[in-house]
């Protein structure tokens, strides 16, 4: 067979044929597929992430090494599997990592990322309920020193309280507006803070510590 008639029977096979797509790459599981993973104690191939007193994301490898005042809610991070196969863009695993069941398996659920805050604003809820503390919000900027200064206060102090930077989160910065807003109060800078759903704008150590202690 010469080279040109065999050029033309390939070119008659594919014709015939067509061209084969590769084959499809598996879909990721969409938010509903997602099964809750199994959290115990022993499993060493988890990652933990829990809101300390105040307010800042921390980490831990093992439930033990969580404080006990932040396990009501924790983020746990399935390292088993893939961020496809858990749908890490769009829900978050929130485990109550106090009390196992008989099992020794913990309980939790399922949390649409764009709900994750007020699952862990629970947390922090609870927390000050059992400490009879009001509910305190520090609105901040990355770059305020005197958000720096009023963040160590509380922390020595023990103040447990939420922040949000207006700067990086647009619903934080419309929140506080809206606030501010309803309770006459001018906010021409940060930090301001909501203590109970009172407004203070600026930071005054000793009205501070007054107001979130009943005062």
């Amino acid at each position: 067979m010469t080279r040109i008639a065999l050029a033309l029977l390939v070119s008659l096979t594919a014709w015939a044929t067509g061209c084969q797509a590769p084959p499809a790459a598996p879909a990721a599981p969409s938010a509903e597929a997602v099964t809750l993973s199994e959290v115990t104690a022993a499993r060493t191939d988890l990652m933990f992430r829990y809101q300390a007193e105040a307010g800042q994301w921390a980490q831990a490898t093992r439930i033990d090494e969580i404080p006990a005042a932040a396990r009501a809610a924790v983020v746990v991070v399935d390292l088993a599997r893939s961020p496809a196969e858990r749908a890490a863009g769009q829900v978050a695993q929130v485990f109550d990592l106090r009390t196992p069941d008989a099992t020794g398996r913990y309980p939790g659920r399922l949390v649409p990322r764009d709900t994750l805050e007020q699952a862990l604003s629970a947390q922090l809820a609870e927390q000050l309920k059992a400490r009879q503390q009001t509910a305190l919000t520090m609105y901040s900027a990355s770059w305020c020193g005197v958000c720096r200064k009023a963040r160590a206060f509380m922390d020595k102090a023990g103040i447990a309280y939420i922040e949000k930077d207006i700067e990086k989160d647009p619903t934080a910065a419309r929140e506080l507006a809206d606030k501010a807003q309803a309770a006459g109060v001018q906010t021409n800078g940060v930090p301001v803070f909501d203590v109970g759903g009172r407004i203070i704008s600026g930071f005054d150590p000793q009205t501070l510590q007054r107001l979130t202690r009943g005062g």
